[in-house]
């Protein structure tokens, strides 16, 4: 048995449009971010969801919402799916940070602990707690995750065998996109496998996120 885990990004925010460091400020959805939910919803619509999940930060549970109400579940909101906390960096816009901290910007961020805040190996320790429980208590069938860029891409990074640094070379998730990977839990250990981009595009690619 197998769990096709659809992982989500939450829709825009404000703080996306103007490309400021967000982590785990709370950040409602723009219009935008709203309808981008609604078009997640619809794409999965045909799926067979079990359960679906989400950071608990507004912009994720929001995103969860419709999602959620196409299949008659509760959203299951869970911290441990969060944005990385961005320490100093929050709420700073991106041209800031390249310039305050160059060392630690582009493809390096991927792999270093923010200054204040946490680092991407905690935070995909964290997710990948969250997601051996929902993985757990659905064994088969089909549950969505929802939450943010940088979780989404190390939970990836596991499901490719990649370590923090490698993970650096994966495609960005933009604001609503959706990726699936095949989970399974044996002798308590959680395995990933099968990673797939609903728009279709290669997975690994030099990265483009803002």
């Amino acid at each position: 048995m197998a769990t096709s885990v659809y992982l989500v990004r939450h829709g825009a925010t404000e703080w996306n449009v103007y490309k400021r460091a967000q982590g785990q400020a709370d950040i409602p959805l723009t219009d935008k971010g709203r309808l981008q939910a609604l078009d997640v919803a619809k794409q999965l619509s045909n799926f067979d969801i079990r359960a679906v999940y989400s950071s608990d930060l507004q912009r994720a549970a929001a995103t969860a919402a419709p999602i959620a109400q196409v299949f008659g579940l509760q959203v299951v909101t869970d911290p441990l799916f969060r944005e990385i906390d961005q320490g100093e960096w929050t709420g700073l816009p991106v041209e800031e940070i390249e310039r305050r901290w160059p060392d630690l910007w582009g493809a390096a961020r991927h792999y270093n602990a923010r200054p204040g805040g946490e680092s991407p190996q905690q935070v995909r320790a964290r997710s990948l707690d969250g997601l051996r429980a929902a993985v757990a208590a659905h064994p088969d069938g089909g549950i969505v995750v929802v939450s943010h860029g940088g979780t989404i891409r190390w939970m990836c990074a596991e499901a490719l065998g990649y370590d923090d640094r490698a993970s650096a070379r994966l495609r960005g998730l933009g604001n609503g996109g959706i990726v699936s990977i095949k989970a399974e839990i044996d002798h308590d250990k959680l395995t990933l496998w099968g990673l797939e981009r609903l728009d279709g595009a290669t997975p690994d690619l030099d990265d483009p996120n803002d």
